[in-house]
């Protein structure tokens, strides 16, 4: 291909310009990774706090729903989170306890076991509990009779995501099995 005179390339300010919108896209390029790799750990802290949330959520549901009694012990020096008595038939009867393991400060980690068979499962981990400094972030559980020798179960689950930062959930469960 041959070039007509006074053709020989691009001038020095097609040039310019032409860096110059390089440069723009490669800066904001670059700014949108740098506030990826930024925000990946908080967004990764924060689904695994919302997934332990759900899953102590989701268990302690649906043993209620299942529960025919219910005890919650209360108090700063027990373990125990909630105690549920489960029909199985009606000469054998399930027993179900909530139960917290320290991990160091004010975490916890929530433990189900089965007293009937003595099988222990971890529910849940990074729980926050500390319910004479922080009641209204703090994990608790309260019921409220219904109708029908019933009751509801309302249940405040929180986790730690970093430092001060929680997931909090609230989830009411009633009993299917109303109490004899």
């Amino acid at each position: 291909m041959k070039l007509k005179a006074g053709e020989k390339g691009f001038t020095l300010i097609e040039l310019l310009v032409t860096i110059g919108i390089a440069a723009f896209v490669v800066s904001a390029a670059s700014m949108t990774v740098i506030t990826m790799m930024r925000l990946s750990p908080q967004t990764n802290n924060w689904a695994i706090a919302l997934r332990q949330v759900q899953n102590a959520g989701y268990w302690i549901s649906r043993d209620v729903q299942m529960s025919q009694q219910k005890s919650i012990i209360k108090g700063t020096g027990t373990p125990i989170f909630l105690t549920l008595i489960l029909p199985q038939d009606p000469a054998n009867k399930k027993t179900i306890e909530y139960r917290f393991e320290d991990m160091g400060g004010d975490l916890r980690r929530l433990m189900r076991k089965d007293l009937t068979t003595g099988q222990s499962i971890m529910i849940a981990e990074y729980i926050y509990y500390n319910p004479l400094v922080d009641p209204d972030k703090s994990t608790s559980v309260t019921t409220t009779p219904q109708k029908e020798n019933g009751w509801v179960l309302t249940l405040r689950i929180a986790a730690v995501i970093s430092g001060d930062e929680k997931v909090i959930r609230r989830y009411e469960a009633t009993q299917r099995v109303p109490a004899p």
